[in-house]
């Protein structure tokens, strides 16, 4: 069996989280996973037209409001990961990227944000990325990043278009709080600084998936509820 490539367009987040819990569960093949437990696996394409309106929890996503302020909380500067027994968070790898060859002139780490600020400060690039991945270390880890990059695409002086990119993603634990949390970040960290306004997100899944032990509240999932004027 070959996994099917699905390409979707959603309205707002949860909207786009609904339909993707939908289309995993309709054309996903089952396949073992590495950690054992079986799962629903696709290659998805998903475009979110406006991921900052109704920036809230489905109701039946599995995971709710205190938990969700929980995971936020991991993408501040000041969050002790350390403390929490994470081997790394997102942010970290942001704000503390690991340098390979440090010298007097080139710190040990990168705060990525500085570089993409200076990016999108110019009139066009091409380059204006954050990366987590550090093959040193997670090509040999058991948990390595889910997120591999983020592309963010300047359509104008004050438009954004961000593309996001990841190795494995749990759709139906994992994808709605996931971004509900990045957005958060990035709305602090770089669009309110830059005034940037974001216009569209598109999400890049290489393993989306949906464990066997959720298959029956997946299969149970209704559309989201969207404002009609966001339809137009």
């Amino acid at each position: 069996m070959i996994p099917p490539t699905i390409v979707i367009e959603g309205v707002t987040l949860s909207d786009t989280w609904a339909k993707l819990v939908k289309a995993t569960m309709q054309y996903g093949i089952d396949i073992s996973s590495e950690y054992g437990p079986m799962t629903k696996d696709i290659c998805s394409i998903a475009t979110i037209k406006y991921p900052y309106e109704d920036m809230i929890l489905h109701p039946q996503f599995p995971t709710k409001e205190q938990h969700l302020r929980e995971y936020i909380k991991q993408f501040d500067r000041d969050y002790d990961w350390k403390k929490q027994n994470f081997k790394y968070t997102y942010m970290d790898r942001f704000i503390h990227y690991p340098i390979s060859n440090p010298s007097e002139d080139i710190p040990d780490t990168i705060d990525q944000f500085i570089t993409l600020k200076a990016a999108l400060s110019k009139p066009i690039t091409r380059r204006a990325q954050m990366i987590t991945w550090v093959p040193a270390i997670d090509a040999i880890d058991e948990e390595p990043p889910c997120m591999q990059y983020m592309t963010f695409r300047k359509l104008s002086s004050d438009t954004i278009e961000l593309h996001c990119h990841w190795r494995s993603r749990d759709i139906f634990a994992g994808w709605l709080s996931n971004y509900i949390a990045i957005l958060t970040m990035l709305k602090r960290e770089i669009f309110i600084p830059l005034n940037l306004k974001l216009v569209k997100l598109v999400d890049f899944i290489d393993y989306a998936h949906i464990y066997k032990g959720n298959w029956e509240e997946a299969s149970k999932v209704m559309p989201a509820v969207v404002n009609p004027m966001l339809m137009r």
